[in-house]
């Protein structure tokens, strides 16, 4: 009994009795049954307060049994305890993911409602109002928040279904195809600012998501090996990532190490006073703006980098592997094929059938006869 410690998380356990109302600690006491509650995090001196206040409950008599949780479990409760899951807090976007929780799914269901009383109308009426002048991906994003949170619910016997898994979200259609053209991409860097060239560098030459480039630092970046190492933790795919570098690349990056000069192992590539950049959405809208190019955002550097690649020949799993693409269909949106292309593949179509129709083949005879 105590604090135990697995793979995953630290436990503490303790033999209680049930009332059917309030859980009491009962070590020794016949009929007494051992009672495991996941801490949910791997830190000792966590895991040690947590226990304290896990016994503490116990003795005093004011932990509810799980008859009663399950059935006096509000929303607004579980938003509470769902925040401090340990892996909840991983999550990269924690903090919109709470103001989402706070400011919009809590209020609109009411904190009081009891999560057995969440129902797939009352999703489908969130979605519904959600979406009042809100793009799909948009709705999609609380959407999958309010999924998040059942998950765990149901992981905690809170629930015994997630009704938001019941009611299908639609897939957005916001794919975009825009690709710069060569002359394009040569004002939109030279119109830059200096500290934010090797930015636009990196993003038009490897297809790295913006946030990748950002949180970049020295230790994942070998010059000798002309290799960028994004760990599992920063993609968006939660995998491991080898990123080859231009040699163009490469050689901005060594200015780039030779200005910052002797600097901590792990300081940012791109930073100002040791800070990540910010505001780069306004900087690119206004290096736009400025050398007038029409319909772009960073992100379609993204696809610039897969059309470029796919140009020059390159495999498409090779692609996938470098920019980190899980599947084909994911792929096959960022490739685009310019209308040039098109046209050349019907006139060679067309040459072909030309060549193997009848009239071709007996003109071909009487110019051998």
């Amino acid at each position: 009994m105590g604090l135990t410690k697995r793979k995953d998380s630290y436990y503490v356990e303790f033999r209680v009795l049930d009332d059917g109302k309030r859980l009491h600690l009962a070590s020794g006491v016949q009929g007494a049954k051992l009672k495991r509650w996941k801490v949910g995090c791997t830190n000792k001196t966590t895991a040690k307060q947590q226990e304290a206040i896990i016994k503490t409950q116990l003795l005093s008599g004011t932990m509810l049994s799980e008859r009663v949780q399950h059935v006096t479990m509000t929303l607004g409760a579980w938003a509470e305890v769902y925040k401090k899951i340990e892996d909840v807090q991983r999550i990269r976007s924690y903090r919109e993911r709470c103001q989402r929780i706070d400011q919009t799914i809590v209020p609109f269901f009411g904190a009081q409602t009891l999560l057995q009383d969440l129902t797939v109308c009352g999703v489908e009426a969130f979605r519904q109002e959600r979406g009042k002048g809100r793009a799909v991906a948009t709705v999609n994003v609380d959407h999958n928040i309010l999924k998040h949170m059942l998950k765990h619910a149901m992981k905690r016997d809170l629930l015994t279904r997630n009704v938001a898994c019941l009611v299908a979200a639609p897939k957005p259609k916001n794919a975009r195809d825009r690709v710069l053209e060569p002359e394009e991409w040569a004002r939109l860097h030279d119109g830059a600012p200096e500290w934010f060239k090797p930015v636009l560098l990196t993003g038009y030459h490897t297809g790295m998501r913006l946030e990748e480039i950002l949180t970049l630092t020295w230790d994942r970046v070998d010059l000798e090996r002309s290799r960028i190492f994004l760990p599992a933790a920063l993609t968006k795919t939660k995998q491991d990532r080898s990123v080859p570098m231009t040699p163009s690349l490469r050689r901005e990056y060594q200015v780039l190490r030779q200005q910052d000069g002797i600097v901590r192992i792990s300081g940012l590539v791109f930073q100002k006073s040791g800070k990540k950049f910010t505001h780069t959405y306004r900087t690119v809208q206004e290096i736009c703006t400025a050398q007038k190019i029409e319909n772009f955002i960073f992100h379609d550097l993204r696809h610039c980098a897969v059309t470029n690649l796919a140009d020059a020949g390159v495999d498409t799993e090779t692609i996938m592997k470098i920019v980190g693409h899980s599947s084909v269909e994911m792929f096959l949106r960022y490739r685009t094929i310019k209308a040039e292309k098109l046209d050349d593949a019907m006139s060679r179509l067309n040459t072909l059938i030309t060549r193997r129709s009848p009239a071709s083949s007996q003109a071909l005879e009487i110019a051998t006869v």
